[in-house]
């Protein structure tokens, strides 16, 4: 099953290159897990998009409300839940402060 990963942390210009996440990446790109992933810019870059009144309505980030952001995501491959978590737990955005939330897919094909 398919299972997203955002990786939730403070709002940072620039994060710079980050080792221990390039070695996550390198590990479960190796081993099969990672399916996706991308680091995303900050929330300064980031757009809303909305239908109201039948007309379309952009509002500019960053969003005076988030103190976080999401700053990357993963898709990642894990027989269960309890794999998807344990892949997220390794996750170092998981630590010091950060969270990685963890999507289970809705399979489209109905079951």
């Amino acid at each position: 099953m398919r299972y997203l990963l955002l990786v939730i942390e403070p709002d940072l210009p620039d994060r710079g290159p980050d080792a221990a996440i390039e070695d996550w990446v390198r590990r479960h790109d190796a081993d099969g897990t990672r399916v996706l992933g991308e680091r995303l810019r900050p929330a300064a870059d980031v757009r809303r998009v909305r239908m109201t009144g039948g007309r379309t309505v952009v509002t500019d980030g960053p969003f005076t409300e988030s103190k976080e952001v999401i700053g990357g995501f993963d898709i990642i491959e894990a027989p269960d839940l309890d794999a998807a978590l344990a892949v997220a737990a390794e996750h170092p955005g998981s630590r010091d402060g950060g969270t990685v939330e963890v999507h289970p897919f809705w399979p489209t094909d109905g079951s």
